[in-house]
């Protein structure tokens, strides 16, 4: 993947999601294996599978520089930090602080800029 195009802090952007996304996949991956084969994996891709989803997009959408891309990265940082808040505790201060670096105004200004033009 190449980010060439963009300044330098929409592929700080892009990168750190890259990272939140690997984070959640470990995430999944240890919750699917603490149980039993079938049902742990069912289990944790219902708590994980969605926000996972949501992750993937968002990478995209900040890789490509588009306003999509930047919702669904809050979005997705929102449910990830509530979900790991609940599961996995003090590892929710990385997608915390991932959204607060996404609500800085050149990052927002950035993504949002098609939208007002």
């Amino acid at each position: 993947m190449s980010v060439d195009g963009l300044p330098n802090y929409a592929k700080i952007a892009t990168r750190l999601q890259a990272l939140l996304t690997c984070l959640v996949f470990i995430v999944w991956g240890a919750w699917a294996t603490w149980g039993r084969f079938p049902y742990s994996v069912l289990a944790s891709s219902i708590v994980f599978g969605p926000v996972l989803t949501l992750c993937i997009v968002a990478t995209f959408g900040l890789w490509k520089g588009r306003m999509f891309g930047w919702v669904t990265a809050v979005l997705g940082s929102a449910a990830i930090s509530l979900v790991l808040c609940f599961t996995s505790g003090l590892i929710c201060i990385v997608p915390i602080a991932f959204l607060m670096f996404l609500l800085f105004p050149n990052v927002r200004n950035f993504y949002v800029r098609d939208y007002y033009e």
